[in-house]
């Protein structure tokens, strides 16, 4: 028979554990397309939550793209979300299908390197401008991706006119390139799955020409152009003039600051398991986050500011519709 006593620590072990388990944060990430670098970023975020908060726990969803992160977020669906900034403009302001957002968007940390939107091909198949294009089968990815929205906006800027646009997803995309079923395909942010074609195949991304930046510049003035190294990614390529959103992984703006604070430190405390799980994610500082131009969440603002970045006025949270 137990003591008394016995009984009692049984009880209050008991409800120890009962409270403990009660005090879990279960948080839900919207990755993007299963495979992407957004959604590996994801991946490698709930990675850090589970070796550095042990309270903290999330899972990550698959979502045919970034645009369908920030619809994710707005509706209140998800947690936390990788989100294009032109997108979570676009949900900050309620325009287009965000007029009835009840949660928006706000950044904790920049998702690096910029989300390059770039046009891969075969070295053998004898494209080398984007001109080369003009009646060709582009795969675009999935619909609602930032690669079908901005590589689809760069097509028209550019007049190129394809024979035939896929939306496969980029595992079946790499197969079709590989295959030649297709003769380019559109990423946004580095995907492993072409740098598995290189291997077997060289491969080359375009580069956009000095009028052709121009071209952009004028119609699609949200976009900014950057040159990257693409040559660590895919066997075969090397430097290109590529379109260059910026995506960050954003929190809804009524997630507890402390929560999101906690979780903006452990990042950048444990950057590496992220980098693991994505290598191209390497070289992100504190100081990156200004570059993104994006509003921050108060959690976040009090871990930049103990790690001395400089805000900018315009960075800080903004007033947000009711």
């Amino acid at each position: 028979m137990r003591t008394l006593p016995t009984v009692a620590l049984t009880l209050l072990l008991c409800a120890a554990l009962a409270t403990a388990a009660g005090s879990q944060v279960r948080l839900t990430i919207a990755g993007g397309v299963v495979g992407g670098g957004p959604y590996l970023q994801a991946v490698g975020l709930s990675q850090v939550l589970s070796q550095a908060l042990r309270d903290v726990s999330a899972t990550v969803q698959g979502t045919p793209g970034l645009r369908a992160n920030a619809a994710r977020l707005a509706a209140g669906l998800v947690d936390l979300a990788v989100v294009v900034t032109v997108d979570g403009y676009d949900v900050l302001a309620r325009r287009d299908e965000f007029k009835e957002a009840a949660k928006f968007p706000l950044q904790m940390y920049p998702t690096h390197p910029p989300q390059y939107v770039h046009f891969i091909v075969k070295e053998s198949s004898g494209i080398r401008r984007f001109q080369d294009l003009d009646g060709k089968r582009i795969n675009v990815l999935t619909r609602g991706s930032l690669a079908e929205k901005v590589g689809t906006q760069l097509l028209v800027a550019l007049r190129v006119k394809p024979a035939r646009v896929f939306h496969y997803p980029h595992a079946d995309a790499a197969n079709a390139l590989q295959a030649g079923e297709v003769d380019a395909v559109v990423a946004g942010g580095i995907a492993p799955a072409y740098g598995e074609v290189s291997l077997r195949e060289p491969l080359r991304v375009l580069s956009l020409t000095d009028e052709e930046v121009a071209l952009v510049n004028e119609r699609m003035p949200q976009i900014p152009v950057a040159e990257a190294d693409f040559s660590r990614s895919y066997r075969g390529a090397g430097k290109a003039r590529v379109l260059a959103p910026w995506a960050v992984m954003a929190a809804r703006h009524d997630l507890d600051a402390e929560l999101v604070y906690r979780i903006t430190k452990a990042v950048f405390d444990n950057y590496r398991v992220i980098v693991q799980v994505y290598r191209e994610a390497e070289g992100l500082q504190p100081a990156s986050v200004v570059e993104t131009r994006y509003p921050l969440h108060p959690g976040a603002v009090r871990f930049y500011r103990e790690a001395r970045v400089r805000i900018p006025g315009n960075m800080m949270p903004p007033q947000l519709p009711r």
